[in-house]
């Protein structure tokens, strides 16, 4: 036997099946067995004895192993390990975690600032699931009336799309630089006339924020597509209100991005409408605009989409949240984001449990001028959805790209496939780019149309 082994065995009794095993008294007297049934999050609870009292449903799935089998042995640590050792519950009932928390889990235990003596722990576990899951778990102690320890209670946490998350955006961190070199010299090929294009528009860092805006939509599927369609709205109200072209494409990608600070929300917050919410949920909510901008900070090109996410949910009346600013205190991009994800929460059942129509949640938007939103961006969002068109705009066609002639000018930015921006407004269509344009529409496999600046006679509107 190791020196470990054997220090295991001092802290845990054997989990071989006790000869006389009965759940204490005191500890049945706390009846939690209403909280553990009904608890997604998977729980169990020993007695002072070491003893399994409770085993919830989600153990069982987390683990395979079901109640009937755990109760009433000293396996618990059957749930997290291959080998027999102690759990943060057995060193809470013996009284050594203290002294020996960090012996058994080494670097990883943070002490709670809340309860004193409760640690929580992250740790990878290679066995749980098909490639292995990464948890969050911690425990705390059970008490009689007297004030005495009777058992102690630990409640784990999945937390693998969150790990996932973070690697990937480490990674994307990481290889910004090789990236960017590496497209450059393709977008160079598609026009190699653009100027001043913003790097952190090249296909690599678009198709990297698009996988990020999808991480939420693929665990609620009622908000398929609604990152996009918020970034598009953001976009047409920053451009009616004249926004610079790098502005409005930082508004974009905020819209694409707004929500990345609820990957760590668990499935049953990210379906609970925010009129549902109790104080405790409604505290966890509302720091997902903190999270998001922790997130993007690293990357230097995302400190000001970063700010954008985290202002996104102040009030023009100062009454919002995190640093209750108010007027123009709030960036423009988050004043603007404001309504266009408000806009679309209202129809999809996010803010409020009903699903609102879009007139109704037009009408909802209008009613928060002044308070929650900007008068001037409600008035362009207003003429958005309206189709108000400015009187300078100059008339537009839509073509098939064969109908596209040199000396052609782009009305709107064309975006290619994974959000890549192909060309921008204003630029000027020569031969080369027509046929790049035909080039990439053919190996797409898509039939494209483009907006251009034509009179009648320069062109045939596509059918």
């Amino acid at each position: 036997m190791s020196a470990n082994d054997s220090e295991n065995k001092q802290m845990q009794p054997s989990s071989q099946q006790p000869s006389a095993a009965s759940p204490n008294p005191n500890l049945m007297a706390a009846d939690v067995s209403e909280f553990f049934e009904g608890s997604p999050v998977p729980t169990f609870a020993i007695n002072n004895e070491h003893v399994i009292t409770d085993w919830n449903r989600a153990c069982e799935l987390i683990s395979g192993l079901t109640a009937v089998e755990m109760v009433g042995t000293r396996n618990h640590w059957r749930l997290l390990y291959t080998h027999e050792r102690p759990l943060l519950v057995d060193l809470i009932v013996s009284g050594t975690i203290e002294e020996n928390v960090n012996v058994l889990y080494r670097d990883k235990p943070r002490r709670s600032s809340v309860i004193k003596g409760t640690y929580q722990i992250e740790d990878f576990f290679p066995h749980l699931g098909e490639a292995g899951r990464w948890l969050s778990f911690s425990a705390a102690a059970l008490h009689n009336p007297a004030g005495q320890i009777v058992g102690a209670i630990e409640v784990l946490q999945d937390i693998t799309q969150q790990k996932a998350a973070e690697v990937a955006l480490q990674k994307a961190h990481d290889g910004l630089e090789h990236l960017v070199e590496e497209r450059t010299t393709e977008l160079k090929e598609v026009n190699a006339n653009l100027t001043g294009l913003n790097a952190k528009l090249k296909s690599s860092f678009l198709t990297t924020i698009k996988i990020f805006s999808n991480l939420i939509e693929m665990r609620a599927g009622h908000l398929a597509g609604h990152s996009r369609r918020v970034a598009d709205l953001a976009r047409r109200i920053a451009g009616r209100m004249n926004v610079s072209f790098n502005d409005a494409q930082e508004i974009f990608v905020a819209g694409l991005l707004h929500n990345i600070g609820k990957i760590g929300f668990s499935d049953e917050l990210l379906a609970t409408p925010l009129n549902l919410m109790n104080s405790d949920t409604l505290r966890i909510y509302q720091k997902f605009t903190i999270h998001g901008e922790q997130l993007l900070m690293p990357l230097e090109d995302m400190t000001s989409i970063a700010h954008i996410i985290r202002s996104q949910q102040e009030r023009f009346d100062g009454g919002g949240y995190p640093d209750r600013l108010a007027g123009s205190e709030i960036p423009l991009g988050a004043r603007i984001l404001a309504i266009a994800s408000d806009y679309e929460n209202l129809q999809n059942g996010t803010l409020l449990q009903k699903e609102l129509r879009n007139d109704q949640a037009f009408n909802m938007v209008l009613r928060g001028e002044g308070k929650r939103y900007d008068p001037a961006v409600v008035l362009a969002f207003q003429e958005v959805i309206n189709g108000v068109i400015n009187p300078t705009t100059e008339a537009q066609s839509e073509l098939f790209t064969s109908q596209l002639k040199p000396g052609m000018i782009i009305a709107r930015d064309l975006i290619g496939q994974d959000n890549f921006l192909l060309l921008s407004t204003d630029h000027v269509l020569d031969e080369r780019l027509i046929k790049k344009i035909i080039a990439f529409e053919a190996a797409w496999g898509v039939r494209m149309t483009i907006w251009v600046k034509a009179s009648a006679r320069d062109s045939t509107p596509a059918a």
